[in-house]
């Protein structure tokens, strides 16, 4: 076998979710970028939600993708700030999310409407078997930091959640964060 790739070292800023040397394009989301996954319009489009910080390798099954995403505090009318979210386009490829710091949770979705919420705090990993929609929610003050490894040829489907949404909402409440029916869900 030839490898298509040299080994490499990167070292990993555990707080601030960093890559040195930096590795990749970072992939920044903003408020208007989520515009019709918050069901409220976003107020300040403008503003940063999320950061996806990548480390490159071939989109193969060989290869492992990985990445870090800094998911901002802040809402969008009373729903948390939040990643898009999506299924994998080969459906049944699996992701680990290892939490660095921050508070927030994973909203997990199967296309039949089955739905968990799992927390993710630092030191936790949480397992995203395949066929598992998945959306990152900081309910902390802080920005919600995470690590997240899978298959190369997984793919990302936003466009199903997009259309669809998942069949609940992370929101503000008087004690904390409810979790809530989406009233625009499609099963």
């Amino acid at each position: 076998m030839d490898p298509k790739l040299d080994p490499f070292t990167t070292l990993l800023d555990l707080k601030l979710g960093t890559f040195d040397p930096e590795r990749g394009p970072v992939q920044v989301r903003t408020q208007e970028d989520l515009r019709g996954f918050f069901q409220a319009d976003p107020p300040r489009p403008d503003e940063l939600v999320y950061r996806v910080m990548p480390v490159p390798v071939p989109t193969e099954n060989s290869e492992i993708q990985c990445s870090t995403t800094v998911l901002e505090p802040g809402t969008v009318g009373d729903e948390y700030y939040m990643t898009k979210g999506h299924f994998h386009a080969v459906r049944d490829r699996s992701e680990i999310y290892i939490g660095l710091a921050g508070e927030g949770c994973l909203v997990l979705a199967t296309e039949d409407g089955r739905h968990r919420v799992e927390p993710i705090r630092e030191g936790m990993v949480n397992y995203v078997p395949g066929g598992w929609a998945h959306r990152s929610v900081n309910v902390g003050d802080e920005p919600l930091v995470f690590f997240a490894a899978y298959v190369g040829d997984a793919g990302h489907d936003y466009a199903t959640i997009e259309r669809d949404g998942f069949p609940v909402l992370v929101c503000r409440g008087d004690d904390g964060p409810v979790v809530t029916d989406n009233p625009h869900y499609r099963p």
